[in-house]
Order: structure tokens, then sequence, then C-alpha cells
């Protein structure tokens, strides 16, 4: 449920902004400036946290050890990954910064060669947003302990789970689920089988009074 507010929530702030966008006229040149600062200034401050956390992370120096499968897809086959909480974050946080360079590098891309205004804007609001909502801020910046949806590893949630009735199943739980269903199966053909011989008696037994 709380992958799909979160979905929500940033679906509404896009269309929130594109309207005020054009109500308020700020996709006019002479608003160009403004908001490339506003975005300049939002993507070093975003930039500057994920350093920030990088140091308390090196600080901490959490060597507890990390044991956990390869949460991504197609991966069912891979082999355990061993690590440290230490370690963990720091990958954590690389994934965020190359994530972050990619993103300025395609906004700076439609602005600068199309002079789209929207994307600066929205760029300036989103990624703020997500880095609050993030395990690593929630953890390091505001000091909430790494317990239910900040367990360790952390797995992205299916925001559609809930319109499907639910996230999807555990392979474990599918295996015990088919084995409890074959086990049923054998247990009710077990039940019936030995009527199936008394059935054949009593057969027999009224063909021989018919005789």
């Amino acid at each position: 449920m709380a992958g799909m507010q979160d979905q929500l929530l940033q679906m509404a702030v896009i269309f929130g902004t594109m309207h005020i966008v054009k109500r308020a006229g700020l996709e006019d040149p002479e608003y160009a400036m403004l908001i490339r600062s506003a975005y300049a200034v939002a993507t070093a401050l975003m930039i500057a946290f994920t350093f920030y956390m990088k140091s308390l992370i090196q600080k901490k120096n959490d060597t507890t050890a990390l044991e956990y499968d390869d949460p991504a897809p197609g991966n069912q086959g891979a082999p355990r990954i061993e690590t440290t909480i230490c370690r963990y974050d720091l990958a954590e946080i690389a994934k965020l910064q190359k994530s972050s360079l990619f993103t300025i590098g395609i906004v700076a891309f439609m602005h600068f060669k199309f002079g789209y205004i929207q994307p600066l804007i929205l760029q300036t609001l989103l990624p703020m947003l997500n880095l609050y909502k993030s395990q690593l801020f929630q953890i390091h910046i505001l000091g909430k302990p790494a317990t239910d949806s900040l367990k360790r590893p952390w797995i992205p949630e299916n925001p559609f789970a809930a319109l499907t009735g639910g996230a999807a199943a555990n392979p474990s739980e599918v295996a015990a689920i088919e084995n409890d269903s074959d086990g049923a199966a054998a247990s009710s053909s077990a039940a019936s089988s030995p009527g199936a011989p008394a059935a054949k008696s009593k057969s027999k037994k009224e063909s021989r009074k018919d005789k």
C-alpha cells in the first residue's frame, strides 16, 4: 500500500506542476534563467546529501554481515550475496549518484537542445522528494531503525501489487502451496481407493444372489 501511495503522490506532483507551469506561464523564456538556477540549486543540494550520507556510512563502518539472494528479476539461480551493512549502503549510494548524473544529462539535453522547461521544474522537485523517501535518507539522516520496510536488502515495491491482490508470492511459499496441493490430492486419492474394491466386492455379491 505504501508503494501505491508513493506512486500516487508522485503523479500528483507531476500533474500539479504541469498545471501550475501552464497556468503561471512559466514556459516563457523570460523565466528560463530563474528556473535553471532553481534546478541547479536543488540538484547540487541532492548530490551534496548523497556525499554527506556516504561520509556517515563510512564513519559508522557497520561491519555487520548481510547475506541475501539477489532480488533482481531473472536471477533466481544466482549465488547468494554475502556483504556487510557498510558495503551494501555504499553500493546503494553509488547507484543513487549514477542515476542522478544520468538524469541530469538527459534533462540538460532536453532543455538546451529542444528548449523544454517542464523537465527542469519537475526535476527540481521530484529528486528531493524521492531522496526524502529513500531508505538511505530515512536511516542515515532521520535516524530511523532499519526494520520493517527499511530492513535490508531493499527490494523495490510493485506499486500495482495492491490492485492485483497483494505482493507476488515468495517462491518458497509457492512451492509449499504446491506441495500441500499435491498432498491433498494424494490424500483424496488414497481415501477414495479403498472404497473402489468395496464397491467391486459388493457388485460381485449382488451378481451371485441374482444367480
